[in-house]
């Protein structure tokens, strides 16, 4: 069963794990610079891993908050009834 959320859910979400990806650039880009100047393998591994989890969320976020604009385009198309008609005003 697919899951059902609403667009607001959906640009909810893409808005937090935007907000992630942005609060993950500004905190790691300082100690990044470091670890990457560095010859130690197993930092450079852990900053790479921080560097593609940061790329992730912030890819995945935008890409919510876009698909939230589509569903809440989908949903307003839905709502027209059978022949047109508006489902709360139903025809006589």
């Amino acid at each position: 069963m697919p899951p059902r959320l609403t667009s607001r859910q959906i640009f909810v979400t893409g808005v937090v794990l935007a907000a992630i990806g942005v609060a993950l650039a500004l905190v790691t880009d300082g100690w990044l610079t470091v670890i990457f100047q560095s010859a130690e393998v197993p930092n450079v591994i852990a900053g790479a891993i921080a560097l593609i989890v940061r790329e992730i969320c912030m890819t995945l976020g935008l890409v919510l908050i876009g698909a939230s604009v589509l569903a809440r385009h989908l949903d307003a198309r839905g709502e027209v009834g059978v022949n047109g008609n508006d489902p709360g005003n139903p025809a006589p």
